[in-house]
């Protein structure tokens, strides 16, 4: 339950962190291309009072380190369903605030992390889906 939890924390947190990441990446866009000004100019003036870098600090911090906790108890519990998806999604979280820049990689890495959560959540849904019916039959059964 612990485990599950701290997966799920990891990718809402994340999933947080490409939000605000995008948001400022399309403020700095828009700066750029309605005010015709280059790409060092409108990133300080997207962030000027240095309120995206407080926050992207913040969730940087907390995302590498719930993602390191929930990896070591993925590691822990190796035998449960879906390890290698559980642990390619921590490995994901932990690197996501490492693999930061202005090129499309580290969009598509974000792309990345964000349909490893989504499959984990569709598996964790389709799994408790299952349990509960074969519960049902076991139940008629008696």
């Amino acid at each position: 339950m612990i485990n599950r939890s701290l997966n799920i924390s990891t990718g809402i947190i994340g999933g947080f962190y490409v939000l605000v990441d995008i948001v400022f990446r399309l403020t700095v866009w828009i700066l750029m291309h309605s005010k015709k000004i280059s790409y060092p100019f409108a990133f300080r003036l997207a962030d000027n009072r240095g309120v995206f870098f407080i926050v992207v600090l913040f969730l940087s911090f907390i995302l590498s380190l719930i993602s390191l906790i929930a990896l070591v108890s993925n590691l822990i519990l190796f035998v449960r369903a879906d390890f290698f998806l559980r642990v390619l999604f921590t490995m994901s979280g932990v690197f996501l605030p490492f693999i930061h820049g202005e090129t499309t990689f580290s969009l598509l890495f974000e792309v990345f992390f964000i349909s490893l959560y989504v499959l984990y959540l569709y598996k964790i849904k389709h799994r408790k889906r299952d349990v509960s019916e074969s519960e049902f039959e076991n139940y008629k059964q008696l």
